[in-house]
């Protein structure tokens, strides 16, 4: 297995990241189960999923912690990301995300795409995500009409950060 560290400052962060090439599989996995998930039209009854907008949680910042600090107008082969910052803000997201899919307590999404978030979490981060309590807030989101509008838009929103998760984790592993 391909390991991966991150150097920085003594007293800097620790990286919340343990990237191997298994990593990259269970991240690509993650975006497969979320696409085929939003590909289900009896979650979305009454309504194209496709034709609505993405909401991303944008709270956690992760696009511009992850964005290449020296991208705009180089021509510089080497794109630095404050890892730790980055890695930090998706592993947020994750946290974010699980707890907003359990909540629904739907179990399509929680054999799929919660499962494949605790996957990631457990073998790439540095945390335990063993959770069997029950969600903070039940919600019975697959008979209102509003909730599973929002459901969708939730799982539009997840689809796009779980593109830049892929796009993080490969650039991390190629160098």
């Amino acid at each position: 297995m391909l390991r991966s560290s991150i150097a920085g400052p003594v007293g800097a962060r620790k990286s919340p990241l343990r990237l191997t090439e298994t990593c990259s599989a269970l991240a690509r996995s993650l975006l497969w189960n979320v696409s085929a998930v939003l590909e289900r039209d009896h979650l979305f009854s009454g309504f194209d999923c496709a034709q609505q907008n993405a909401e991303v949680h944008l709270r956690t910042q992760t696009v511009s912690a992850c964005i290449p600090q020296n991208s705009k107008c180089t021509h510089s082969p080497v794109l630095n990301i404050d890892e730790n910052e980055c890695l930090q803000r998706i592993l947020e997201d994750l946290h974010y995300y699980r707890e907003t899919f359990r909540a629904y307590s739907n179990p399509e999404l929680t054999k799929t795409v919660v499962k494949s978030i605790d996957e990631l979490m457990q073998n790439c981060f540095s945390v335990s995500v063993v959770d069997n309590s029950p969600p903070k807030a039940f919600m019975d989101h697959q008979k209102s009409f509003k909730e599973r509008l929002q459901l969708c838009k939730v799982l539009k929103g997840f689809n796009l950060r779980t593109i830049t998760i892929n796009r993080v984790f490969s650039y991390i592993l190629s160098k």
